[in-house]
């Protein structure tokens, strides 16, 4: 497990990113079967492409063997660091305690399995630094789709996005808020920690949004991208968890509301957990 406690660092500007230290945050709940796969890829990426950078592996809750491996990968390799949660936090939830860890300039999220490749990630990290946030997308200008999505997926995820951009005029301009591959500044992360509360899959959206109410500059860019299905979680109970989804803007909607100043993100965050408990697969 990773222990330490990080301070507050100020926002660098002119230090090209392959200078600065980089924070990989995966979030991982039952991902035996593939995470050494992606911590070995991005490891053999990143050692030639930047100087210094850390993966930060956020077992979450997991029921499988995913804490054993990665323990055995990480005690041979010191930038590859675990942070293991016996109870299910869900994918927002590890994310968020992967910010509180990640000690890096520039901080990237991204998922488990294969979808965005390292290169791509590396990309959007350089495209980063004229940016305060960056956000990979399968649907705007220079995405590249090598296998397509079902229909049902498809289907989903773009009335998720219209839902979106019904409930947050702000976001209009955003195409694509569930792709695996995004990069904040930390000071970004700094600022907007404390309005985080949404413990599932919606969590982009809670990052996006609180980030461009607080005026940072976010860029969406296209990118390639691989759609995952086999074994996939998520496949397994999709309108379940469309639907947590769908309530979780709910409870963003209303926590950037009127009703805010009686509100804050711990009193919204429990019943962010509650609701995630009922609709997690």
């Amino acid at each position: 497990m990773f222990h330490g406690s990080i301070g507050r660092q100020t926002p660098v500007f002119s230090v090209r990113a392959e200078a600065l230290k980089v924070s990989v945050i995966i979030p991982a709940y039952n991902e035996e079967k593939r995470i050494i796969n992606r911590i070995q890829s991005l490891v053999k990426y990143f050692d030639k492409t930047l100087k210094e950078y850390e993966l930060l592996i956020i077992a979450d809750g997991c029921t499988d063997k995913t804490p054993k491996v990665v323990s055995k990968y990480a005690n041979e390799n010191p930038k590859v660091r675990l942070l293991n949660f016996q109870e299910r936090l869900g994918k927002g939830g590890a994310i968020i305690e992967g910010f509180k860890l990640a000690s890096g300039d520039m901080i990237v999220v991204t998922d488990a399995d294969d979808s965005v490749p390292p290169e791509e990630l590396s990309r959007l990290v350089r495209e980063a630094e004229a940016q305060d946030m960056v956000i990979g997308s399968r649907y705007v200008k220079g995405s590249r789709l090598p296998t397509r999505e079902t229909f049902l997926r498809y289907f989903l995820g773009r009335s998720f996005n219209a839902f979106v951009k019904l409930m947050f005029w702000r976001m209009r301009g955003i195409n694509d808020t569930q792709c695996g591959a995004k990069v904040l500044k930390r000071y970004v992360v700094d600022e907007i920690l404390r309005d985080l509360f949404i413990t599932g899959f919606a969590i982009d959206v809670n990052l996006i949004y609180s980030a461009m109410r607080r005026g940072f500059k976010v860029k969406e860019v296209g990118i390639a991208y691989t759609h995952v299905e086999h074994e996939s979680k998520v496949s397994k109970a999709l309108f379940k968890l469309v639907l947590g989804m769908f309530f979780s803007l709910v409870k963003l909607r209303v926590y950037y509301s009127r009703l805010r100043p009686i509100l804050g993100a711990k009193a919204m965050g429990k019943v962010s957990s509650f609701l995630w408990s009922l609709t997690k697969a």
